[in-house]
């Protein structure tokens, strides 16, 4: 060291003081040039060219952090719409005819095209319209996006299991609320490809360009046939216009705010179309008492800066141990200090602008002053004067659990910090938090870690790591969250449905008898307070529970005449689902960055409406109890019968009160009434029970129960429906543990 001095050469920290950036691969400026080649005047894509319509008002597509305009675009109408679903529609049955394995070349082809030349335009107009920093656009995210495009494209050539028999749905629509990341996209999006379904995606102009630079790449080098994949700009309401189009067999809402859906959809679950999203949230973050805290922050602030691209908009809440609060707040603030915000498409920024139509949380955070709570706020550094999309990095601490900030998500690079005296208080605390999407659980004492893990309700938990994603580790977070079998079935048509008639009423007319049923909710508010309990049980002791009630009902005069008939074969199911409890199950994946840990949990409360003109199929609710649910059940007196006898058989056995309650009723609109509960799922059993999805939305998984699910009296249901029923009735889990390389 003395001879490199003696040399004047500089000390080593100001080398990397000094550094230079080096060359960003595909330019940081591929998007304006893209853009440039339009002469900044885009159309819409649609059946595998450009579509300008005539005499059209232009719609301005904004730069995220100047609201300068990028380009223009033709506002879309239903004209355009029409034009687009028949397009759509002709490409529908070629598509499906190619088979699974050419699907999946074509699909693989497409992300060849993603990660080819047009890399760096990708990744520059996300950064430019969306906001988010081309270092995540350009890096994690599109290699995220590419994995979620490659592993439906690997399922289709080789034959997703379990999937044999099922048909596409045909043309599904996907509705954008506003800039959406690649890889929040491409998880609907390669699925819904991969089943043989064609494309319909609406999207507001803000969004527009890199969605209409992935339409002009599904044809190069054939990637898609023309049709397959069309982009329509347009306003949020222009989804409206796809009522008149019975061929929409399904539409999914991605980043539209969950008050805004009532007012945007129709039909119904028995009825069609059916209705999809993921509901994204905020992350929360447990710290430990013997957690690393200067990674725990690192990742912590970085989360912040770029939030995890599946559900980018929500905001961070941690929770840390009292006897280290104060010293990962210190951290925090450092942290948060030295991040740079700026211009998202510099390679050197980690905090860009809100994404456009997004409000600041100005309003959480005065609120949270006026509470008495410490607000720490970095101060923006020195911006053009146009630039006001940009918001201060922001640490909330010292709040009450009841503050704002706690019960609404705020977008935006917000952290909040909350003191906890133990781990079992975190639990309470990040169950009760409202739209969460993921965890993460920061401790070097791997057995609490673990335990606090085990308990939180998240369906995705980290372990001393923040933002890993990947397909084959369950990625997609909230109260929908589903692994890679679940987001293809959404997207098939399996042998016992059958889809809605062309000409068939989408927006059944469902009249509501009472709103006010006090029986029902006190049914409800049982259910959810047995659920925890009865779900939490191990497998093997929910298998004794239903042999007790297998044998208690063999030794009865009579069996209850349900879909199984008289024949024992009530009994022989709940032999078969104890059997599978004891039999376990879960995975453990190899996932980039270690290894993540499988499992399948139960939804919580489930309504259960029947409203079909023949006795209540015991069979159908077997599944939901075994696994670990409480269920509701609203069924007409005559069909009533049979469930009670199979509930007090049950109760003898050792089921916990409140876990299955059978309430006679009127079974039209008691769909609608199950709904006004919010339980944690919702089946639809016939139309009668039907109800529309304005009333449903709310309710994260409703399903409307094929008939040809259940099966005639006296016949087994067909092959593959107990895995139906198990997915429906349960949600992913994942822990990802790290280690290995990434």
């Amino acid at each position: 060291m003395a001879a490199l001095a003696a040399l004047g050469a500089p000390p080593v920290p100001e080398i990397f003081a000094t550094m230079e950036e080096g060359p960003v691969p595909g330019e940081i400026n591929a998007g304006e040039a893209w853009l440039e080649s339009h002469g900044r005047s885009l159309g819409h894509f649609v059946g595998g060219t450009w579509l300008k319509p005539p005499g059209r008002v232009s719609l301005a597509c904004p730069e995220s952090s100047t609201g300068r305009t990028l380009a223009t675009v033709p506002a879309g109408d239903s004209s355009d719409v029409a034009v687009a679903v028949a397009a759509a529609a002709a490409a529908a049955e070629a598509w499906a005819g190619l088979g699974g394995p050419q699907r999946g070349q074509h699909l693989t082809r497409l992300a060849a095209a993603l990660a080819g030349e047009r890399r760096g335009a990708v990744g520059a107009l996300l950064a430019l319209a969306g906001g988010r920093p081309l270092h995540r656009t350009l890096g994690a995210d599109l290699d995220l996006a590419l994995r979620l495009l490659r592993a439906p494209a690997a399922a289709a050539e080789l034959g997703p299991p379990g999937l044999e028999g099922w048909t596409p749905l045909g043309v599904v629509a996907l509705v954008l609320g506003g800039p959406c990341s690649l890889p929040a996209l491409l998880w609907k999006l390669g699925p819904l490809l991969a089943m043989g379904n064609t494309a319909l995606v609406l999207c507001p102009a803000a969004a527009a360009p890199p969605l209409l630079l992935l339409g002009e790449l599904s044809r190069e080098g054939a990637a898609l046939p023309p049709g397959v994949l069309n982009v329509l700009a347009g306003p949020l309401e222009l989804c409206q216009a796809l009522r008149a189009h019975p061929e929409i067999a399904s539409v999914t809402f991605l980043g539209v705010p969950q008050e805004e859906l009532p007012a945007l959809v129709w039909g119904s679950p028995c009825r069609g179309p059916r209705l999809g999203g993921p509901r994204g949230g905020r992350v929360v973050v447990v710290v430990l008492d013997s957690a690393d805290l200067d990674s725990a922050a690192a990742a912590v602030v970085a989360s912040a800066a770029a939030p995890p691209a599946l559900f980018p908009a929500g905001g961070c809440v941690v929770l840390a141990q009292d006897a280290v609060a104060a010293a990962l707040e210190q951290r925090l603030r450092a942290r948060l200090g030295g991040l740079q915000l700026g211009d998202p498409t510099d390679p050197k920024t980690e905090v860009g602008p809100l994404p456009p139509g997004t409000c600041p949380p100005e309003g959480v955070v005065q609120e949270a002053l006026q509470e008495g709570a410490q607000v720490f706020q970095v101060p923006l550094p020195p911006l053009p004067e146009q630039e006001h999309r940009f918001y201060p990095l922001t640490l909330i601490s010292g709040v009450a659990p009841t503050s704002r900030c706690l019960r609404e998500p705020a977008p935006g690079p917000l952290l909040v910090l909350l003191p906890v005296r133990s781990p079992t208080e975190a639990v309470a605390l990040a169950s009760a938090l409202p739209q969460t999407a993921a965890a993460a659980v920061w401790a070097q004492d791997i057995t609490m870690a673990l335990d606090t893990a085990d308990r939180l309700p998240q369906g995705l938990v980290w372990l001393n790591a923040l933002d890993l994603l990947d397909p084959n580790g369950g990625c997609a977070g909230g109260a929908a969250d589903t692994d890679p079998d679940e987001a293809l079935r959404e997207f098939g048509c399996p042998p016992w449905e059958q889809a809605p008639k062309v000409d068939e009423l989408l927006s059944p007319l469902v009249a509501v008898d009472d709103p006010g049923d006090p029986e029902l909710a006190h049914a409800v508010a049982a259910a959810r307070g047995a659920a925890p309990g009865w779900g939490r049980l191990p497998g093997a002791s929910r298998a004794r529970v239903l042999r007790g009630a297998a044998a208690a009902l063999a030794a009865a005069p009579g069996t209850p005449a349900d879909g199984g008939g008289a024949d024992g074969s009530l009994q022989g199911a709940l032999l078969r689902w104890a059997a599978r409890l004891e039999r376990g199950g879960g995975a453990v994946q190899d996932v980039p960055g270690g290894r993540a840990l499988l499992a399948r949990r139960p939804l919580g409360v489930l309504g259960v409406a029947w409203g079909w003109p023949r006795p209540l199929a015991l069979q159908l609710l077997l599944p939901a109890l075994a696994l670990g649910n409480a269920l509701v059940v609203v069924a007409p007196p005559g069909g009533a019968g049979s469930a009670e006898r199979l509930r007090k058989a049950l109760v003898a056995a050792g089921l916990p009160g409140g876990v299955l309650t059978v309430l006679p009723g009127n079974s039209r609109g008691s769909g609608s009434g199950l709904a006004r509960h919010h339980p944690d799922g919702l089946w639809l059993c016939g139309g009668d029970a039907d109800c529309d999805w304005a009333s449903a939305v709310s309710v994260p998984r409703v399903w409307g129960v094929p008939a040809g699910l259940v099966g005639a009296p006296r016949q087994d249901p067909p092959p593959g429906a107990e895995r139906e029923l198990e997915l429906r009735c349960t949600r992913p889990h994942c822990l990802w543990l790290p280690g290995g390389a990434p």
